[in-house]
């Protein structure tokens, strides 16, 4: 090997060895380049833990609970100029003071999981329409009940037309029904969902409107 091949051999390898170097160095921040991935995946990882803490049962649960909140707070508001009821209008009352801000509870959630407010398929101006919106295949619901207590269309326009003491027993009576259907869905999304937050607003449904209907009940007598 001659003197000029030799130097230029020399010469390469001495490159080669700054590059290696340079790659497994630091920069100017004093951060191990070699180390860069593995800290961009780590500054990643927060979302992949957000995107975890709450699985489809949850969503479904949500988009489904939304539109039945809001046939109960319709369901409410039917009460004022129906019935002179005190005891009626005072719980229509505290229906649509809870179950409002559940509502809107309820939508931060789906805009925060980066879902829709209603699930492909289902239509909110349908929650009329006997009780099948929101269902999955085999008509069970997201959170695993059969039925979900939602009023028909016929149902809401027999409530609308009704007044008086004909009013009261038709309005508890379907008020109780929806009430049993929330709190059977949110039995079993406790038990199907994964997100907390969803766990803790259902047995929050569960516990104050079992209340409710136990007082429901106790006013038509039963």
């Amino acid at each position: 090997m001659n003197t000029r091949t030799t130097v230029g051999l020399v010469a390469a390898l001495a490159t080669s060895a700054v590059l290696v170097a340079g790659c497994s160095g630091t920069d100017d921040s004093g951060h191990s380049m070699g180390s860069m991935g593995s800290m961009s995946m780590t500054m990643s990882a927060p979302a992949g833990e957000a995107a975890s803490d709450h699985n489809m049962a949850d969503v479904m649960w949500t988009q489904m609970m939304i539109p039945h909140h809001q046939q109960a707070v319709e369901m409410a508001a039917l009460a004022e100029g129906r019935t002179g009821n005190t005891q009626l209008l005072a719980l229509a009352a505290q229906i649509k003071a809870a179950q409002n801000p559940e509502i809107e509870l309820m939508t931060g959630w789906l805009t925060a999981w980066g879902q829709p407010t209603m699930a492909a398929g289902m239509d909110h101006s349908m929650h009329g329409s006997g009780g099948t919106s929101g269902m999955m295949p085999g008509g069970s619901m997201p959170g695993g009940s059969m039925s979900d207590g939602m009023m028909s269309a016929e149902q809401m326009t027999r409530l609308q037309n009704a007044t008086g003491a004909e009013f009261d027993r038709a309005w508890l009576e379907m008020m109780i029904a929806h009430h049993q259907g929330a709190i059977d869905s949110s039995t079993q999304i406790q038990a199907n969902g994964q997100s907390d937050q969803v766990h803790e607003l259902a047995g929050k449904i569960i516990a104050g409107q079992q209340a409710e209907i136990d007082r429901m009940r106790a006013m038509l007598g039963q």
